[in-house]
């Protein structure tokens, strides 16, 4: 899909979505004071080290919002940065985009400027599948759930899995974890080799 994609903003949109795990309501519901991308945000009055996207609940005109009602951060990776830099150079060449905070907004069809909705993705990533040739479609909720999934395939422990992704309870983000026959085998031979180490008698000095 990303291959398939015409513009940066909505290759930025796929990256944005696949590194952070965001639902598309809270992409959606970024505006551009949310996108600290600087090793360092003081002077923006926010203390945390690194890039990252403030995701807060607000109501917007484009009916997208953030689930939680808490606000949360996400770190995000460097693909985010040089996407969102290439993102921005093809959005200066749309006056009316400059005059709107949000951060995904209409580049090629009326009304310009104006924040994008769920419906418009949507039909996007319809038509990237179709140009992908995807042999199903692909709804923006997948990337989140492939997302989670593949944090837990990487062993990111299942409490910073649901921070990442703002579940309220971690009987949520249980869902994302597959043990596969791999990970099975692994967990046995590890618990096999932890079994060999030799034991020290009560007592005895380390």
């Amino acid at each position: 899909m990303l291959g398939a994609a015409s513009s940066w903003r909505d290759r930025f949109l796929l990256v944005l979505l696949w590194f952070t795990g965001l639902r598309i309501g809270e992409a959606l519901g970024l505006r551009r004071s949310d996108l600290h991308l600087m090793a360092s945000s003081t002077r923006l009055g926010c203390g945390l080290a690194g890039a990252h996207v403030h995701v807060v609940r607000r109501d917007n005109p484009n009916g997208s919002w953030a689930k939680s009602r808490h606000s949360r951060t996400v770190p995000v990776s460097r693909w985010v940065l040089d996407y969102y830099d290439r993102y921005l150079q093809e959005r200066l060449a749309c006056a009316a985009a400059d005059r709107c905070d949000f951060v995904f907004v209409n580049l090629f069809h009326a009304p310009l400027g104006a924040p994008m909705t769920a419906s418009a993705v949507r039909q996007l990533f319809a038509r990237l599948g179709r140009r992908a040739g995807l042999a199903r479609p692909v709804r923006p909720h997948m990337l989140r759930h492939a997302t989670g999934t593949e944090l837990a395939e990487a062993g990111v422990a299942i409490d910073v899995v649901q921070l990442l992704l703002g579940h309220r309870s971690i009987t949520t983000t249980q869902a994302y974890v597959h043990p596969s026959p791999e990970r099975m085998r692994d967990a046995v031979e590890r618990l096999e080799a932890r079994s060999r180490r030799p034991r020290r008698r009560q007592g005895e000095q380390p």
